[in-house]
């Protein structure tokens, strides 16, 4: 990428960034990285400039609007809290298994064979320094009403360029995505991969059908969650994500089965939600092509693995050999090349894990798994105590996406990694703090919908 675009991009982020502080709204900083986290196009772009790791390869990652929010949140809530610090402290039982996993990933280094920090390992500071900071600026209703939008919009922009790049064959900007037909294009937007896109997806979708459930019709309703629920459902298709179809299912089931709603209407949602997607599924049997293939692969777990398998079995060799701290945090692939070759057959293309429970075996052994145990079950305990505090169906509903949301975070990482790098995963860790840290924000509720669209 040539320097002065570089220097434009990060002369508009600044830009976008002062202005939110000069305007006097702060917290607008929390939506700008809802909506600025999904830009990995630059990047991504930018490795032949800045390398894929060292300190140019976080100063990288910055370029990445949303991550550039995160850090002037940090700042922000640091410069409000300068006077009372201890408000930079939320009380929240998130802030030990966080840490936790930060130690975890830092100590990781004094036994990898590479010793030095990776990207993953040099944005973590920023990811859990974010947890800390963004309560100070989460602290009402509105705040909540301000990051649901901006997700909805940001799903509705990203939809409508998924679409156009397999229809239109518009900003197909990653040659890798051509699928196995050498013509479908696996959509991405701005994503560096169409399966981050399709989390993404799944998880506003499921917020979208809570919203509705919760709201009934209001503006939030009708002009953003009906539209992007809508739109977000082909372009899901167009990602040709397996595990991001299953991780939407999982989701929107969760939400409907968590929400304050008489039993009848969730067992008539549940069976026209799974009566609508056979119907999409079947059309596309009949078509044919490579998405059809990627669907009757569902039907045989083995194959859903594909090239997880080698890579599985690499990671328990490693874990088998290091069972109590495993080959150090950042080493699966140097491991995986250099010991470990016998198990890559002749076609692999990849030696990147793409389960994050056989990472954390690989890299971290049975120390790892014990700090992950301990961070699902805190952060499962700290969702279950802000459910059972929601009062109202605003902030029930609300409370069960966050669970759904999780479990869908990692349940698709079991498929395509990504969970701790993961900064969606972050960004609701802050959220339950804040409603932890808050109480207000879960015993607070809206005013019953008119029929005027508030």
């Amino acid at each position: 990428m040539p320097a002065p675009d570089l220097a434009l991009v990060v002369l508009v982020q600044a830009a976008f960034l002062v202005a939110v502080v000069i305007l006097n709204e702060p917290r607008l900083l929390i939506p700008a990285v809802v909506i600025g986290l999904p830009f990995e196009y630059l990047q991504t772009q930018a490795v032949s400039t800045f390398g894929e790791s060292g300190i140019g390869g976080a100063i990288r990652v910055m370029l990445n609007p949303g991550k550039a929010a995160m850090a002037a949140t940090v700042v922000i809530a640091a410069w409000q809290c300068r006077r009372e610090p201890l408000r930079l402290l939320p009380r929240s039982s998130v802030l030990l298994p966080v840490l936790l996993i930060g130690f975890i990933s830092v100590v990781g280094l004094a036994w990898s064979d590479l010793q030095r920090p990776n990207n993953a390992v040099l944005i973590l500071p920023l990811y859990i320094a974010f947890v800390f900071a963004a309560p100070v600026l989460i602290r009402d209703r509105r705040d909540l009403e301000r990051i649901i939008a901006a997700f909805f919009i940001a799903a509705i922009a990203l939809s409508i360029l998924a679409v156009a790049q397999r229809l239109l064959g518009v900003f197909q900007w990653r040659a890798v995505l051509i699928q196995s037909d050498d013509y479908s294009y696996r959509s991405n937007a701005t994503f560096a991969d169409p399966n981050n896109l399709a989390r993404f997806l799944a998880i506003t979708m499921a917020l979208a059908a809570g919203t509705i459930l919760a709201l009934g019709p209001r503006r939030l309703t009708v002009y953003l969650a009906i539209p992007a629920l809508a739109i977000s459902a082909p372009a899901l298709i167009a990602t040709a994500s397996r595990s991001g179809w299953l991780g939407m299912l999982l989701a929107c089931f969760l939400v409907v089965i968590l929400a304050p709603v008489p039993r009848y209407t969730k067992a008539r949602l549940t069976i026209a939600a799974f009566g609508t997607l056979g119907a999409l599924l079947g059309l596309l049997l009949i078509q044919g092509g490579a998405d059809a293939e990627r669907v009757r692969s569902l039907s045989s777990g083995l194959e859903v693995l594909g090239q997880r398998q080698f890579l599985i079995h690499g990671g328990w060799e490693m874990f088998i050999d290091h069972p109590l701290t495993g080959v150090g945090t950042g080493s699966f692939q140097n491991a995986l090349l250099l010991v470990y070759s016998y198990v890559l057959p002749w076609w692999a293309k990849t030696s990147l894990s793409h389960t994050s429970i056989i990472s954390i075996l690989a890299e971290w052994g049975l120390l790892g798994l014990a700090a992950f145990s301990f961070f699902a079950l805190r952060i499962g305990a700290a969702c279950a105590g802000v459910y059972r505090r929601a009062r109202g169906p605003f902030a029930r509903v609300f409370a069960a996406w966050l669970i759904a949301a999780l479990v869908e975070i990692i349940f698709q990482s079991q498929s395509e990694g990504r969970l701790f790098e993961e900064p969606y995963l972050w960004l609701l860790l802050a959220i339950i703090a804040a409603l932890e840290s808050h109480s207000q924000l879960s015993t607070s509720n809206l005013p019953p919908p008119t029929s005027n669209l508030q």
